[in-house]
């Protein structure tokens, strides 16, 4: 497998990212901000806080640890390493420093690894034993002074939310069963060319994804019966794929619902973030007085009907969208798909095709 970036377009998550569960042990030692010295590690406590809190209340599995995946974080002040692996240790040969959390090993880089001028934000896997990210899904993101740089946005839970994103890759991808899957699945040339080309060239191609996209919003949204509609986008998404197996001689079946579930459920962990965000307050213990400025209510009244951002296409990766969605549907008609996502079961038709035959969903629209 050729090296390949796993990330995300950033203008989308910028414009588009439930009881009170904090005070989880894995950040619990973060709340004194004098172990913290710099505003990046306080930013870095911050944002690993409120990962632990979201995902407690919502998908608790994500909370068992702070990190599932070695970390390399992007600052001003250097490039770290939390929880590197032997190959990071061999290849960059990184100095220790002392670390705000006796969990988190944190190494210090050589300056040749700083990088202050591109954006960083991706989880990163390469067969190229010259890279860091070697046979292991490596997280990298900028720190908030840096994505600043990159990205308009002032608060500091934008930034947060953005990351969360890739948090949940690093969580997928560390599950052995998913993670020996995607691996083995070859995409020629990356979703961008395999799937987006045909979005960005067949008219007909994008009008049924926009209709599919539709469909599945009118669900979760009650503007359409469940059962229905779900069989409706199951059968235009199948003569979509085999009109595309016929002219092209290309199957795109196991690799776009691999992207769906990929991508649509890291855009759904960004909608429970925001309804967390707006429904409770973050813990806010290691920052500073300086650093709670960067705080607002930029998600006070969120309302997930109104976050097109996060449901409608808006450029070529429509598979994050019908994730979302397909998620959003999950998450009221059959809640229970959150026990065997994962870990025997790796995209959503399982769960698409009992709804589309479950006459209770009829009974309960």
């Amino acid at each position: 497998m050729n090296c390949f970036r796993i990330g995300f377009l950033i203008w989308g998550l910028w414009w588009g990212v439930q009881g009170d569960h904090r005070g989880l042990p894995n950040t619990a030692n973060l709340k004194d901000a004098s172990q913290i010295k710099t505003p990046h590690w306080e930013h870095f406590a911050y944002l690993l806080q409120l990962k632990n809190d979201i995902a407690a209340a919502s998908w608790p599995d994500f909370a068992r640890e702070d990190f599932t995946l070695p970390v390399l974080y992007y600052t001003r002040e250097g490039t770290f390493a939390i929880n590197p692996n032997a190959h990071i240790l061999e290849l960059s040969n990184p100095a220790p420093v002392p670390s705000p959390d006796p969990k988190w090993k944190i190494f210090r880089l050589p300056d040749s690894y700083t990088d202050t001028v591109d954006f960083q934000f991706a989880n990163s896997y390469s067969d190229d034993p010259n890279d860091l990210y070697y046979q292991e899904n490596i997280m990298v993101f900028s720190s908030f002074e840096l994505t600043r740089r990159f990205v308009p946005i002032s608060d500091l839970q934008d930034w947060a939310e953005m990351v969360l994103h890739e948090l949940f890759h690093s969580y997928q991808r560390s599950i052995s069963g998913f993670r020996e899957y995607y691996i083995n699945l070859p995409i020629p040339g990356g979703p961008d060319v395999f799937l987006g080309g045909y979005h960005k060239e067949l008219a007909w191609y994008r009008e049924s994804v926009a209709h599919e996209n539709q469909i599945l919003k009118d669900v979760w949204q009650g503007k359409m019966n469940a059962s229905e509609g779900i069989r409706k986008y199951l059968d235009l998404r199948e003569i979509r794929r085999n009109r595309i197996l016929e002219e092209y001689g290309v199957d795109i079946s196991e690799i776009e619902d691999y992207e769906i579930l990929s991508e649509g459920h890291a855009r759904y962990f960004q909608s429970l973030a925001k309804r967390y965000i707006r429904d409770y307050p973050t813990e806010t213990s290691m920052l500073s007085a300086a650093d709670l400025g960067l705080i607002g209510d930029i998600f006070a009244g969120y309302d997930p009907l109104s976050d097109t951002g996060l449901s409608d296409i808006y450029n070529d990766r429509y598979y994050y969208q019908h994730g979302y969605n397909i998620s959003m549907i999950l998450e009221q008609y059959l809640p229970g798909y959150t026990e065997s996502i994962y870990e025997t079961v790796f995209n959503f038709n399982e769960y698409l095709e009992q709804l589309a035959g479950d006459t209770a969903v009829k009974d309960r629209d």
